[in-house]
């Protein structure tokens, strides 16, 4: 099983999104993020008829059976060489989740082209690589724990553990253990953030909690992203700031596969995430 679920891991977290940025003739691709990934290859596979989230307790990659991860193995492979289109099975998953349908038509491909092309500029090596593209397919095996895998199929002490075991400073890996918390299709705010710490912990401020932020090495499972400006406007991604920034398009696109939206006025919809444990968020020091 640990066999199949490394392959698993492997096949829709690196190769696939490799590929798509890479743009592979194989495929016209409609995406190029790895949960994305996840998200059609199980919908097809182990949903069938529904949403995999119906069928398997998240995280998926745990609970999955024998069956359901060779099945979803065997569509993966056949997305990467080519027997299977990927765009009518992002299309069922997107209707078996409501996304598609007379008067919502995803322009996917033109998106993801759009989003190549503003990533496709020389970026400083000090920024972390979830913030570029990859492009070609890896030339050597990732070790298991730097293998890029989604949020949601990731148990929360995994990431803590990493955190705990780095050589971040105490206050940077308190920092990024609360981010932990912050469920998929939420959003919290520097503010939010210092003043739990302020409240519980020790003083702080929204900027002395951005800067901790910086350069997250252990993105994207744990999800700087999701932290937005106390007025509900973007805030910063990858050092820049704003709807100006160099990045600004990519945590947009990042929130909103999540689900995540913004108004005209370019404000976030919906209340912050303010539920931060003081076992977590001190699980990291």
């Amino acid at each position: 099983m640990e066999e199949l679920r490394q392959k698993w891991k492997t096949l829709y977290a690196q190769e696939l999104p490799a590929m798509a940025k890479a743009k592979d003739e194989k495929q016209n691709w409609p995406i190029h993020l790895d949960h994305c990934f996840a998200r059609i290859i199980m919908d097809n596979a182990v949903g069938k008829d529904k949403p995999w989230t119906e069928v398997v307790k998240s995280p998926a990659i745990k609970h999955m059976s024998e069956q359901q991860l060779k099945d979803a193995i065997k569509l993966g492979e056949s997305i990467a060489d080519g027997s299977e289109d990927i765009n009518p099975l992002n299309e069922r998953s997107l209707k078996l989740r409501g996304k598609s349908g007379p008067g919502r038509k995803r322009k996917v491909i033109a998106q993801d082209d759009a989003a190549d092309k503003k990533t496709k500029r020389s970026e400083s090596s000090n920024i972390s690589t979830y913030f570029l593209p990859s492009p070609a397919l890896p030339k050597k095996e990732i070790p298991p724990d730097e293998t890029l895998v989604t949020a949601q199929d990731l148990e929360i002490d995994v990431q803590l553990k990493r955190i705990a075991d780095s050589k971040l400073t105490p206050f940077r890996k308190q920092i990024l253990s609360m981010l932990c918390q912050i469920p998929r299709g939420r959003y919290s705010t520097y503010q939010a953030m210092s003043d739990y710490i302020t409240n519980t912990s020790h003083k702080t401020c929204a900027r002395a909690v951005g800067n901790a932020m910086r350069n997250n090495p252990f993105a994207p499972e744990v999800p700087c992203h999701r932290i937005l400006a106390a007025d509900g406007t973007l805030g910063g991604f990858g050092g820049h700031w704003g709807e100006e920034g160099k990045f600004a398009d990519r945590k947009h696109e990042l929130l909103k596969e999540e689900g995540i939206s913004f108004d005209s006025r370019g404000k976030v919809k919906g209340p912050p995430f303010r539920s931060f444990s003081r076992t977590a968020s001190n699980a990291g020091r």
